[in-house]
C-alpha cells in the first residue's frame, strides 16, 4: 500500500523525456498518449516463464505490459474501480496467459483474473469486494496460491485461481487485515501472513495459525516477507518499525540495523535470488543494499521503492515500482537505475500553456513540488524540469506563458502567485500589487474666490512659484499589495507590447499588462470571485468570464465588461468555446447539457446526437463548423457549428478526458487532459 513521503529524483539525468505511443497505428485521427510519462507505480511483476514480459500496476485501476523487459508500454484495459490502488499482481508459473491483479479501492477493492494475457477481466466471485494486498504461489505447488486481503483473512486455492476458500479463522480478529503473504520454498502446506500487527505462520495448509512475533517490536505493520527459496528456515519481514531476519522459521527475529531510523518504514524486502547474503529493502526513503546479509547498508536511490521484481534468468535485473518515478530497472543489481516509462503514464496534469515556441504542462501532487513538463515538438514529447527551485512544498495548480517568450511564466498555488524568468528553472513570489485608480475629480465643484492680488514679485522664481500653487493637482493611483484566497486560473490573450495577463481569484478578474507586476481589477458589476475565464481568437479576442453572479463579456482587452444573457447560473457553466469571427458563435458545457448560440441571439440546447447530460468541456476546431465536446470522458464531435454531434470512437482503453485545448491554432492538433493519464493529442 502507497503511503506519500518525500520524493527525491531517481538520478540527477533521470528527466522525462519520452515520445507518445499511440494506441491505434491503423486508426486514423484516434487518441495519442503523450505522457509526461512516468508517475506512481505501485506493484511490479516479471513472468515466470518469460522474462520479457513484465507488469507494471499504479493508482486509479491502471495496469501496464511490457513485452520487451520494459522498452515500451502498454496500457491494459482494466476494470475500473473508485479510488484504487493495484496492490500485487501475480503471473502463473504455469500459464503465462494467466495474469492476477489484487486491489483496493473505496469500496473495497477486489481480485481479477484474466486468461488471455490481460485482454480481458473477471472479477474473483469469492474476493469480489474483500480487497486484496498481497498474492503468492507455492514454489513447490505452483497450482496453489494465497491472496492476503484487507477484511477476509488469508483465502486459499488449490485450483490456480478458480475457485477459494478462507484459510484463515474469521473470529480471529488479528487475521482479520493481511498485508503480506509468502509460501515455504519447499512446503506448500507452510505459509506466511503479515498483519497491520505482527506476523503469523501455518504448518498445515491453514487449519491452524500460530502468532510468530518473539523479538519483533509489538504493533508492527508487516509489509512485506520473503522466504530463502534455498533454505527455508531463513526468512525476512519489512515492517514500519524495519527489517527483521529469521533463522528458524519465524519463532525468533533478530533486527537488522545500518538502515537510518527514517528509513525503516520498509515497504518491501527481498533477497538476491541467487546469492542469499544481498538483500535489497524498499524504504519510504529509498532503496537499500545489503551484501552481507544486512550487516551494513548503502543507498541505492532516494525515490521510493513501492515493489520489487527480479528477471528469473538474470537476477543482476530489476525492476522497481517507484513512488512519483514510474518503473525503473537496473541491469548491475541496483548499482545503477534507471527510468523505462516509455508507455507508462499515471499523472494528474493540472494546466497547460503555451510559452515561446515550446508547451509547458505542470502537475500539482508532484511528492512535496511541483511537477514542470515542455515539450519542444507540438506534445510528441515531454521533458522534465529537473527539482524547480525554490518550490520546495508549493504545489502549483496555475500556469501561464506568453506566445512570444519561452523565458516568462507566471504561476499560482491557491493563495500566491510565482514568476519565473527562466523557463520554469527558478522562482519568486510576485506579491500583487493592486493599482486602485483615484476617485474622479468633481467638475462641478465650486472654484475657489481668488485671493487679493499683492504687489507684483520683483523676482521671477517667485512669480514661478506663484504660477506652480496655482496648477490643479492631479490624482494618483493608489498602489496596494493585497492577498488572495483562492487563485482559480491564469490566462493570457494578445503578444509583444500589447500582452495581457488576468487572474481569476476570490477577489475577482486581476488584469495585467506589466507582466504581472502591477494589476487592476476588473469592473464586473455586482461580483467579486472570478472562477474562469474563456478567451475567444484574434488579436483582439472577445473574453468571457465566469463571475459569481453570471457571465460577463468584453471586446476590448477586459478593460470594460457587460452582463452575458445566459439561461443557467453561471456555477452550472463548466466551459464556453468561442469561434472565429465579428459574431462568434458560442458554445457552453454545463451541468445540464450543451448550450449554444450566435453572439447576441436566443440559446439553443438538446442538440441532436448528443446525450442530455453533464458537458465538461468544448473546443473549437481547426475549422470554423467544427466543435468538439466531452461528456463523461467520451469526446464527441460536430461539424456545424453544435447543431448535431457524433462520438468519436477510441481504441485508447479508458480516456476519460476532463480538459480540452488547442494551442496551436494553424494545426488540427487538440489536446486532452486526462483524470489520470496525463496529456493525449489527435491530429
Amino acid at each position: 500500500m502507497i503511503r506519500s513521503v518525500k520524493c527525491h529524483r531517481l538520478m540527477a539525468i533521470a528527466i522525462v523525456c519520452v515520445a507518445s505511443v499511440a494506441f491505434a497505428a491503423d486508426a486514423s485521427g484516434d487518441w495519442t498518449l503523450a505522457g509526461p510519462f512516468g508517475g506512481t507505480a505501485t506493484s511490479i511483476a516479471v513472468d515466470p516463464s518469460n522474462p520479457k514480459v513484465v507488469l507494471g500496476g499504479a493508482m486509479n485501476s491502471l495496469l501496464f505490459k511490457s513485452s520487451d523487459a520494459g522498452a515500451n508500454w502498454e496500457l491494459l484495459s482494466f476494470p475500473k474501480r473508485h479510488l484504487s490502488e493495484l496492490t500485487s499482481i501475480l503471473v502463473d508459473p504455469d500459464d503465462p496467459n494467466h495474469y492476477l491483479v489484487g486491489l483496493i479501492s473505496s469500496d473495497g477493492g477486489g481480485l481479477y483474473t484474466s486468461r488471455d494475457a490481460g485482454k480481458t477481466w473477471s472479477v474473483v466471485k469469492e474476493i469480489s469486494t474483500l480487497g486484496v494486498r498481497a498474492l503468492a504461489y507455492a514454489p513447490s505447488q505452483h497450482s496453489r496460491f494465497v491472496a492476503g486481503t484487507a477484511h477476509g483473512g488469508v483465502m486459499l486455492s488449490d485450483d490456480a485461481g478458480k475457485t477459494w476458500t478462507r484459510a484463515s479463522d474469521p473470529k480471529n480478529g488479528e487475521m482479520d487485515s493481511i498485508t503480506a503473504v509468502a509460501f515455504d520454498a519447499k512446503d506448500p502446506n507452510i505459509f506466511y501472513a503479515g498483519t497491520s500487527h505482527l506476523p503469523w505462520k501455518t504448518m498445515d495448509a491453514g487449519k491452524n495459525w500460530s502468532s510468530i512475533h518473539t523479538g519483533m517490536i509489538d504493533d508492527s505493520d508487516v509489509f512485506s516477507i520473503y522466504v530463502d527459496p534455498v533454505n527455508s528456515q531463513n526468512i525476512l519481514a519489512s515492517a514500519c518499525s524495519g527489517i527483521y531476519a529469521s533463522g528458524d522459521r519465524g519463532d525468533l527475529w533478530r533486527k537488522l540495523m545500518g538502515i537510518p531510523n527514517t528509513s525503516r518504514r520498509t515497504h518491501v524486502i527481498r533477497q538476491d535470488p541467487a546469492v542469499s547474503s544481498v538483500i535489497y529493502a524498499g524504504t519510504t526513503t529509498g532503496l537499500y543494499k545489503s551484501l552481507n546479509s544486512g550487516a551494513a547498508w548503502k543507498t541505492l536511490t532516494s525515490t521510493q521503492a513501492n515493489s520489487i521484481a527480479f528477471d528469473p534468468a538474470n537476477p543482476q535485473v530489476i525492476y522497481l515500482a517507484l513512488q512519483y518515478e514510474g518503473i525503473g530497472k537496473s541491469e548491475n543489481g541496483g548499482e545503477r537505475i534507471a527510468p523505462v516509462n516509455h508507455g507508462f503514464v499515471d499523472r494528474v496534469i493540472s494546466a497547460v500553456t503555451v510559452s515561446g515556441g515550446k508547451l509547458v504542462a505542470i502537475e500539482s501532487q508532484e511528492g512535496e513540488s511541483t511537477g514542470i513538463f515542455s515539450s519542444v515538438d507540438r506534445g510528441d514529447s515531454w521533458v522534465q524540469t529537473p527539482s524547480p527551485r525554490t518550490l520546495a512544498g508549493v504545489h502549483l495548480k496555475a500556469v501561464v506563458g506568453l506566445p512570444d517568450s519561452d523565458k516568462v511564466l507566471l504561476a499560482a498555488s491557491a493563495r500566491q502567485i510565482y514568476k519565473s524568468l527562466d523557463g520554469g528553472v527558478t522562482w519568486k513570489v510576485l506579491p500583487v500589487r493592486l493599482v486602485i485608480p483615484p476617485p474622479p475629480v468633481d467638475q462641478t465643484a465650486k472654484k475657489p474666490i481668488p485671493a487679493r492680488p499683492r504687489r507684483a514679485a520683483t523676482r521671477s522664481g517667485s512669480a514661478s512659484r506663484a504660477r506652480a500653487a496655482a496648477r490643479p493637482v492631479k490624482p494618483k493611483p493608489i498602489i496596494k499589495e493585497v492577498s488572495v484566497s483562492d487563485v482559480s486560473a491564469l490566462y493570457s490573450a494578445g503578444s509583444g507590447p500589447k500582452a495581457v495577463l488576468f487572474a481569476a481569484t476570490d477577489l475577482g478578474l486581476l488584469r495585467s499588462t506589466d507582466l504581472g507586476e502591477h494589476w487592476s481589477l476588473a469592473d464586473i458589476k455586482g461580483s467579486s470571485a472570478v472562477t474562469a475565464l474563456y478567451i475567444g481568437p484574434g488579436a483582439t479576442p472577445l473574453l468571457i468570464a465566469r463571475a459569481a453572479n453570471g457571465l460577463f463579456q468584453s471586446k476590448d482587452a477586459g478593460e470594460n465588461w457587460t452582463a452575458l444573457d445566459f439561461p443557467l447560473p453561471s456555477s452550472d457553466v463548466n466551459d464556453v468555446a468561442i469561434s472565429e469571427g465579428d459574431e462568434p458563435t458560442l458554445v457552453a458545457a454545463t451541468r445540464l447539457g450543451l448550450y449554444y448560440s450566435q453572439l447576441g441571439s436566443k440559446w439553443k440546447t438538446k442538440p441532436a446526437g448528443l446525450p442530455v447530460s453533464t458537458v465538461s468541456a468544448v473546443l473549437f476546431g481547426d475549422k470554423p463548423d467544427t466543435v468538439y465536446a466531452v461528456e463523461y470522458g467520451s469526446l464527441y464531435q460536430s461539424t456545424d457549428r453544435a447543431a448535431s454531434w457524433s462520438e468519436v470512437r477510441s481504441s485508447l482503453p479508458t480516456t476519460r478526458i476532463r480538459q480540452l485545448w488547442r494551442p496551436i491554432p494553424s494545426s488540427s492538433r487538440i489536446f486532452g487532459l486526462t483524470g489520470e493519464l496525463g496529456i493525449v493529442y489527435r491530429d
